[in-house]
């Protein structure tokens, strides 16, 4: 038989002290929850998997649900939007540029300050199929610059979030600048004009 014996370990006192009270909801000993964790952190080494990273997906995941967000195939989504730009090309940029305007309003309102950072993080979690994607602002010059590459994506797709984009801005107070798309990339900049520029700036990055 394996010898099981008991090691002692020295952990933090406050450690040890929230593990008892999650051990505690749980129904469980403090020594069962040690154990349930110890098997936990072994399983992700295995995986070659960090728990903060797992930890930081789920926040997205879960932040993304909140928002709005489904999960759908990418070749279905793809040839929906498709079919609506074919059908109605007018309303279907309006409707993206319509959900960009919405989504950074909804960041302003929920972050104040670092609102910018904010809706980078969310385009960096919502757009999985770019292979890259940058978003860059000068607080002082008041310009942002966002670049994004995703070689699967078509003509009529790379304009639709182009738009999303342009209404992004354009809810942020920015006027366009600039918009470069085609197959695969899309490209947009927002300047504000020299008179908001001297009354007030863009959040600092």
């Amino acid at each position: 038989m394996v010898d099981e014996r008991r090691k002692t370990f020295v952990a933090r006192e406050d450690l040890l002290r929230a593990l008892a009270e999650i051990a505690k909801e749980n129904g469980k000993s403090l020594y069962e929850t040690v154990n349930e964790i110890f098997e936990s952190a072994i399983l992700f080494n295995k995986a070659d998997v960090k728990m903060d990273a797992i930890l930081e997906d789920y926040e997205k995941i879960k932040s993304a649900k909140e928002a709005g967000y489904i999960l759908c195939l990418e070749n279905l989504w793809s040839e929906i939007n498709e079919i609506a730009y074919r059908a109605s090309p007018a309303e279907a940029i309006a409707s993206w540029r319509n959900a960009g305007i919405w989504l950074a309003k909804r960041h302003v309102a929920g972050h104040p300050v670092g609102y910018l950072d904010s809706i980078k993080d969310e385009l960096a979690c919502s757009l999985w199929n770019a292979s890259e994607l940058s978003m860059k602002w000068d607080a002082q010059g008041g310009e942002i610059e966002i670049n994004v590459l995703a070689p699967r994506f078509s003509r009529s797709q790379s304009e639709l979030l182009a738009s999303f984009l342009e209404g992004m801005l354009s809810a942020l107070g920015l006027s366009l600048n600039g918009k470069e798309f085609g197959s695969g990339f899309v490209r947009v900049l927002g300047a504000r004009q020299k008179a908001q520029i001297e009354g007030e700036s863009l959040e600092k990055s």
